[in-house]
C-alpha cells in the first residue's frame, strides 16, 4: 500500500512516513504542490493532502488530484479549526480531514480506515442494480443514468448504491454516516449534506429523486 504525504513542514511530514512504514506502508513524501503532482506518476493509493502549502493551494491541488482519479482516498490535514474550512474540503471531494496538531494515533486510524476501502475486494451484490433511471454496476463500480455513464468518488458511489438498493427507505444523516462513511464521523452531520448536495448536481434533472425529509434525512423516491 503506497501512500503520498504532501505537507510543507519538514518534521511534521517526517514523523508522519516514520508512523506510517512502523505499520509497513510504503511512503511517498512531498514539500510542495508541484513536487506533489510530479509524485503522482508512482501511482499512490492513499493521499494525507495539506491544506496550506507554498505555490499550489490545498483545495486546487485535491481539485486536480480528483480529476485524475475520482476514487482515491483523500485525507486532508489543516491548521484551521473552523467548520467553514473543513466543509470546503468534504464538498471538494475530500473523505477526511485533521486538524493541526493532532494525535498520531487518530492520523493512523483513519488512515486505517481508508486503506481497508482499498484492499477490501467485492464479495458481494455483483449484480446489476436497477432504481428508476439508476442502474449500478456494483463489481465495476459504475453508474448509468438513462444510458449515460456517471463519475462518482469513492463515497459518492457508496451513497449512490445504498439509495438504490433501498428505494423509498428513509436514512437518518445518522445512519448514512455510519453506513457510507464506515465510523463514527467528527463534526457534524453537515458532511452528509453535502455530499447528497454533490451527488444530486451529478446527477442532473435525476438528482430531484433524492428527497430531504426535513428534520430527518433522505430517500430515493422512484
Amino acid at each position: 500500500m503506497k501512500i503520498l504525504v504532501v505537507d510543507d513542514e519538514a518534521s511534521i511530514c517526517n514523523l508522519i512516513r516514520m508512523q506510517l512504514e512502523m505499520e509497513g506502508y510504503e511512503v511517498l513524501t512531498a514539500a510542495n504542490g508541484n513536487e506533489a503532482l510530479q509524485k503522482w506518476e508512482e501511482k499512490p493509493d492513499v493521499l494525507i493532502l495539506d491544506v496550506m502549502l507554498p505555490d499550489i493551494d490545498g483545495y486546487e491541488l485535491l481539485r486536480l488530484f480528483r480529476e485524475r482519479d475520482c476514487d482515491i482516498p483523500v485525507l486532508m490535514l489543516t491548521a484551521k479549526s473552523q467548520m467553514n474550512d473543513k466543509l470546503l474540503g468534504l464538498q471538494l471531494g475530500a473523505d477526511d480531514y485533521v486538524t493541526k496538531p493532532f494525535h498520531y494515533a487518530e492520523l493512523l486510524l483513519r488512515v486505517k480506515n481508508m486503506t481497508r476501502r482499498v484492499q477490501k475486494k467485492e464479495t458481494i451484490h455483483h449484480e446489476v442494480i436497477r432504481a428508476g433511471e439508476f442502474v449500478i454496476c456494483p463489481k465495476e463500480r459504475k453508474l448509468n443514468v438513462n444510458g449515460v455513464e456517471i463519475h462518482l468518488t469513492y463515497r459518492e458511489f457508496n451513497l449512490c448504491q445504498l439509495f438504490a438498493t433501498n428505494p423509498q427507505r428513509v436514512f437518518m444523516r445518522d445512519e448514512l454516516l455510519e453506513k457510507v462513511w464506515g465510523f463514527e464521523y467528527i463534526g457534524n452531520t453537515r458532511a452528509v449534506d453535502i455530499m447528497v448536495q454533490r451527488l444530486r448536481k451529478k446527477l442532473g434533472s435525476s438528482g430531484e429523486s433524492i428527497k430531504t425529509i426535513y428534520g430527518v434525512g433522505y430517500k430515493l423516491d422512484c
